[in-house]
């Protein structure tokens, strides 16, 4: 709600914005809503002239696309469908993740017979499109409004079944060009910039010149035919019921538009790919795959969607000419055969180099000469020839400042949202915006990441309500918030070593085989001391399997099926419960037990079976959950029989569970684990992995844990570390930095120890208290005394006491409010009369009827 708010304040979006009565069309006004929304759906179809069918044979070669659909793919399916609005069906996503799992097993055989036959009901080839008004246009014109699309819940919901199966293929098959992000798991729009960032700063730093070319396909989605679509996914390999049945959901679509409470005509739609359908954005990454094949030798591409940037670097202007000249030449050929259109008026050409050229060279598209341009956005990130930094940092000021103005609103309203929503929306709305380009913005210079700090500390100060003299220093603490400038290069750091952990599937590796980023200098060194820091280097980390698994069927796992495993079984019970088990289930299973443990001195993982025993010590940096993964990993390779199905035992529900749902932005840990249970099922060998719970007494686990708690320096050392938890240090390490930086600070003798605010917040009742008590902490309460630090009051002294009068001097020593103070201190058990300050805060905050004593006293102090 609040996200809404802030963007309807900062002029983003406004949905109260009611539909205009009059529409101006033809020279003429139209005032009835039917006439209305025809001219709608006139406006948002799409026109198509006769294509001849292409002949598609559908081949059903590929059979792990083509499976039968598994009662988890439908379930995972459901859980991911957001709760939008209905389409013409009118079933909400919520009705069906409240069914049972009976209902769910009919919708799974509907969903088989519709895959198995092509044949879909009419509701799901159905759209109601609505109009919405763009911002600051004229509401009279058709022109200024854009379609939102709502279609069935049911379709998306069968959909996204294929679309994750079909990413999972493509990306396990390595099917698409490494060059083509969006939509895809591993290539997002952070990897897109920072590879052309890399290619600019390589070429600059070997004196080449660099041309870019932003291209503007002319409505891209729109202007797909489908027959040319499906028989692009039979060349990926994407065929057999799938292909087909995507063939006839893409074909002869309808829509409506509602307006003003008003359907208008059906109109039948033959090409393009569906607004709001969850295939549409796969379905066009593998449209444009090919279009890498238009380019000239030594000529790159990057694409993201329908954004596409086109770049060349060579010591010769003359050579970019030729080869840039001669790849919008086949990019034209390209668009004509697969019947696209590039805009050229919206596209732009730019010399990105430190040379600075004599003349601009001709380049043109389909005869038309490309415009020459000082800077170019692409994804949100304005490339420019000089001050690149400047121009990056000057726009993202300005979307931030806009926002700000729109948090002001919110945050001075006396009984506005409270403080912890605030800051939420602070930083995933605001500051956000510099965290979105980390990998570019980290090598800044100092004055510039003043400026972002600057941004943070005003956004803070809205949020706290407190006033604009609050020391940063003190700011950040209260608000419990790493310092901007930390966090950036912080989040730098960790998109590289998320890039070292995703390899062999990082767009910013040289090749598959050999591990090596492809970073700038900088980033390499900063690289490089982190790693050093953290007493590891990147060959240790754990990265994904050659083949990274998605399917929670590949292996028995129970959690919760016997009564040993019940959180209300006696512990008496649990060990006879456990020995029936085993003996009436698994008689012949070959038994395992592991189990990780975490000390302040070692990490350590332990396992062992009738025969043998293992244990070893790993980083110290990972978690107990990496640790009992590991545990199970190194059971399979030391501790396996072949001849036998194996039984492992572990007391970490979490490393179970996330293995029984495990995708592929699962862990890493849980990924190489799926990976080996995956070459023991290949061997015909059964694995079956039992949650037993901890410290129970049953024999295996507490052996298991006796022995990786055992562990010594003499214990052999392996060097696998977790990205995530290496992730995870690296924000622990980069928030003490603020509360080093306070506790070295004359601040905290001033004001002594600052909670978090975010802690506190939940005692508190609104808006007024969350202000009041954070004046309070960082002593910034309105006095004479604060007043006269500022030139802003005659005398800082209280007239009473003779002292300076602030806060500390109120609240503690001041003879005025001496009856009120006795009173106060002996309702928060305070035994001594002269404390100080920060004593006095510790009572207060110490719980929820302490601190809502405090702030009703406060009024008798005089304090509001």
């Amino acid at each position: 709600m609040f996200f809404k708010i802030l963007n309807k304040l900062s002029n983003h979006t406004n949905p109260n914005v009611k539909n205009h009565d009059i529409i101006f069309h033809n020279s003429r006004y139209v005032t009835q809503p039917k006439t209305q929304s025809n001219i709608f759906a006139t406006h948002f179809s799409t026109p198509t002239t006769e294509v001849q069918p292409i002949p598609i044979d559908y081949d059903s070669g590929n059979e792990s696309l083509n499976r039968n659909i598994e009662f988890w793919e439908l379930k995972r399916a459901i859980q991911k469908t957001k709760n939008s609005t209905p389409g013409a069906d009118n079933i909400p996503a919520i009705w069906f993740k409240n069914l049972d799992d009976a209902s769910l097993y009919k919708i799974l055989f509907m969903f088989q017979q519709q895959l198995d036959f092509s044949v879909l009901p009419k509701h799901w080839k159905h759209a109601i499109i609505i109009p919405i008004p763009k911002p600051n246009k004229d509401k009279t014109k058709v022109t200024s409004y854009r379609p939102i699309a709502l279609t069935s819940v049911f379709c998306k919901i069968f959909e996204r079944i294929l679309a994750y199966r079909i990413t999972n293929f493509l990306t396990c098959t390595k099917k698409l060009h490494s060059n083509q992000h969006g939509f895809l798991p591993f290539r997002d729009n952070h990897s897109a910039i920072y590879k052309i960032f890399t290619a600019i700063s390589e070429a600059r730093k070997n004196k080449k010149i660099f041309v870019g070319v932003s291209l503007d396909i002319k409505s891209a989605y729109d202007s797909v035919h489908i027959d040319e679509l499906i028989y692009k996914c039979l060349q990926l390999g994407i065929t057999g019921k799938v292909a087909k049945w995507m063939h006839h959901f893409l074909q002869e679509r309808s829509f409506q538009i509602r307006w003003r409470n008003t359907l208008s005509d059906t109109n039948i739609l033959f090409k393009g790919l569906p607004q709001g359908s969850v295939l549409s954005p796969i379905l066009f990454v593998i449209f444009l795959n090919d279009f890498f094949e238009t380019l000239d030798e030594n000529v790159e591409c990057s694409v993201f969607a329908d954004d596409i940037f086109v770049y060349c670097s060579h010591h010769s202007i003359t050579y970019i000419q030729t080869k840039i000249q001669n790849t919008m030449e086949n990019i034209y050929k390209w668009c004509s055969y697969w019947k696209l259109a590039i805009c050229p008026d919206k596209s732009a050409i730019i010399d990105l180099s430190k040379k600075n050229l004599t003349s601009l060279p001709r380049i043109t598209y389909a005869g038309i000469p490309l415009t020459w341009s000082e800077s170019i956005k692409y994804l949100g990130i304005q490339f420019a020839k000089n001050n690149q930094n400047g121009r990056i940092l000057r726009n993202l000021r300005s979307k931030a400042l806009k926002k700000i103005n729109g948090l002001k609103i919110l945050g001075y309203k006396r009984n506005g949202p409270r403080t912890k929503h605030l800051i939420t929306i602070a930083n995933n709305s605001i500051l956000s915006l510099f965290y979105y380009s980390c990998p570019i913005i980290n090598k800044f210079s100092e004055t510039h990441l003043k400026a972002c700090n600057v941004i943070q500390t005003t956004t803070l100060r809205i949020a706290l309500g407190v006033p604009i003299w609050t020391p940063n220093i003190v700011l950040l603490k209260l608000a419990g918030q790493e310092i901007m400038s930390v966090k950036i290069r912080r989040l730098a750091i960790q998109f590289f070593i998320k890039q070292i952990a995703i390899h062999p599937f990082s767009p910013l590796t040289h090749t598959n085989d050999e591990f090596k980023l492809q970073i700038v200098e900088k980033d390499a060194d900063y690289l490089r001391i982190a790693f050093q820091n953290l007493n590891c280097i990147p060959d240790h980390v754990i990265n994904l399997p050659v083949l990274p698994h998605s399917n929670p069927n590949l292996c028995e796992i129970f959690l919760k099926e016997f009564q040993f495993q019940s959180k209300e079984t006696p512990v008496s019970i649990i060990v006879t419960s456990f020995t029936e088990c085993i003996q009436n289930l698994f008689p012949n299973h070959y038994i395992i037990a592991t189990d990780g443990s975490k000390s302040h001195c070692y990490t350590s993982i332990a396992g062992l079976s009738k025969i043998q025993q293992f244990s070893y010590r790993i980083h110290s940096l990972n978690s107990v959950f990496t640790a009992e993964a590991l545990a199970i990993c190194q059971a399979l390779d030391e501790l396996a029989v072949p001849e036998k199905d194996i039984l492992i035992l572990s007391d970490s529900y979490s490393a179970l569970s996330s293995l029984k749902n495990i995708t592929f932005h699962s862990p890493k840990v849980i990924q190489r684990l799926a990976s080996k249970i995956h070459v023991r099922k290949n061997m015909n060998q059964k694995i079956s992995l039992l949650w037993v719970p901890g410290h129970s007494g049953i024999f295996w686990n507490e052996k298991a844990d006796s022995l990786a708690k055992q562990v010594t320096e003499s214990t052999p050392f392996i060097d696998w570390i977790a990205s995530e938890d290496i992730i995870s240090n690296l924000k622990k390490q980069s928030i003490q930095i603020t509360h080093d930086n306070y506790r070295k600070s004359k601040y905290q003798a001033l004001i002594g120890n600052v909670p978090d605010i975010l802690t506190i917040s939940k005692w508190t009742g609104n808006r007024v208290q969350d202000r009041l008590i954070a004046r309070i902490i960082s002593k910034t309460i309105i006095t004479p005394g604060l007043l006269h630090r500022f030139n802003l009051h005659p005398d800082p002294l209280c007239i009473v006491c003779n002292e300076i009068n602030d806060i500390s001097h109120i609240l503690l020593k001041c003879k005025k409010y001496a009856s009120f103070r006795a009173i106060l201190w002996n309702k928060l058990n305070i035994v001594e009369s002269n404390i100080t300050y920060d004593v006095l805060l510790s009572h207060a905050l110490t719980n929820k009827n302490h601190l809502t004593i405090f702030i009703q006293a406060l009024k008798y102090f005089d304090v509001f």
